[in-house]
């Protein structure tokens, strides 16, 4: 198999040759790869770790057209993108990370106020040439992300401001999530339009746990996240694409849910948080939903030897990738905290021991 034929058959909740992979860390760790590993491109890094989908965001991305920057330095390392949310490089115990100060939004006390802001177009981004540039990916699963219904508004308005909206003033929690699902959906219909069947999976984020619980009750889920991910699932449906919705922490009451209104594709599995037991999601939900992820970031890859790394590995395609509907990918975006031998053990293992009974040894 191909990595994109491997990949939409674990989807699909079949057995593939061997468990796909998939891998995302953030640009530092990139640029050590590339050091250590001696490669040069990301598709260099991709096949190296026998990743099996590419995330086409800073790969292969549409032409910004907009009147504002795309990204534009306003002072003290505060750098702001066209939506008006504003990050900072900070240096972490283990290295620089990208952090979000700030939030534009957060004096906001009423939806005028919120309507004086800049809001960004899907006008704004020119796809006229966007399948032709997908072309040298198609051996890939390819995968667009960057969809969010609450995650993304809470870097204007600010992650407090938006709960005691939810829970104190739900008009302007309504206005702002719909402001972002509708930009989603408009965005992302054009892109898979665009793209004339090139792109496989879409991604959203949405984190709606901690390691102990969720960030609010399921009721308010209900109220205001789930049918707005349901607008994107069914758009992107439409298409003949697969969902994937991406939420750390303990989220196992929503599970049923994101099942209910189509999700294809479940991640990160934090292993980690409460109630993520990787034997539990399986029994649960694994002849329902693909698994994505189950690889943890928080204790094992950063702290762990390669033998055990390997053995975690190993272990986690016996319970996650029996009968097929398996991703193996970290619970994270890797940071500088995971060294490079962690994440070559984590790759090596996966691709020795994840081959499936009915395939011979490579």
């Amino acid at each position: 198999m191909i990595s994109k034929e491997r990949v939409l058959t674990a989807a699909n909740l079949a057995v593939p040759d061997r468990v796909p992979m998939d891998f995302h860390a953030n640009p530092w760790v990139y640029e050590r790869l590339h050091r250590d590993l001696g490669t040069s491109s990301h598709r260099d890094i991709l096949l190296r770790l026998r990743s099996d989908i590419v995330d086409l965001r800073g790969v292969v991305d549409p032409v910004y057209r907009g009147p504002v920057p795309l990204s534009r330095e306003v002072g003290d390392g505060v750098r702001q993108n066209h939506w008006g949310w504003r990050q900072k490089t900070v240096q972490t115990a283990t290295g620089p990370e990208d952090c979000f100060v700030e939030f534009v939004l957060a004096g906001a006390s009423s939806i005028e106020d919120l309507e004086q802001h800049t809001w960004p177009s899907p006008d704004w981004f020119d796809f006229s040439d966007f399948a032709e540039r997908l072309k040298p990916w198609q051996d890939f699963a390819v995968m667009a992300s960057g969809a969010s219904v609450f995650q993304h508004p809470t870097f204007l308005r600010g992650f407090e401001n938006l709960l005691a909206d939810m829970a104190m003033q739900p008009e302007m929690a309504h206005w702002i999530l719909d402001r972002f699902t509708n930009f989603y959906l408009e965005f992302f219909d054009r892109m898979l339009t665009a793209a004339d069947g090139r792109v496989d999976i879409l991604r959203t984020a949405d984190d709606l746990g901690m390691q102990h619980g969720l960030l609010f009750s399921p009721e308010m889920f209900r109220t205001f996240i789930k049918p707005r991910i349901k607008k994107l699932v069914d758009m992107t449906h439409n298409h003949g694409v697969k969902f994937l919705f991406h939420s750390c922490g303990a989220i196992c009451p929503l599970i049923e849910d994101l099942i209910e209104i189509g999700v294809d594709i479940l991640d990160p599995l934090q292993a980690a948080a409460e109630g993520m037991s990787p034997q539990v999601l399986k029994n649960e939900y694994g002849s329902r939903i693909c698994l994505h992820g189950g690889i943890c970031t928080q204790h094992l890859l950063p702290k762990a030897t390669p033998e055990e790394v390997r053995a975690e590995v190993q272990r986690r395609i016996d319970i996650l990738g029996a009968g097929g509907g398996y991703i193996l990918a970290p619970c994270h975006v890797l940071q500088t905290d995971v060294p490079t031998e962690n994440i070559l053990a984590m790759s090596d293992a996966a691709s020795e021991y994840g081959r499936y009974a009915h395939e011979q040894p490579l």
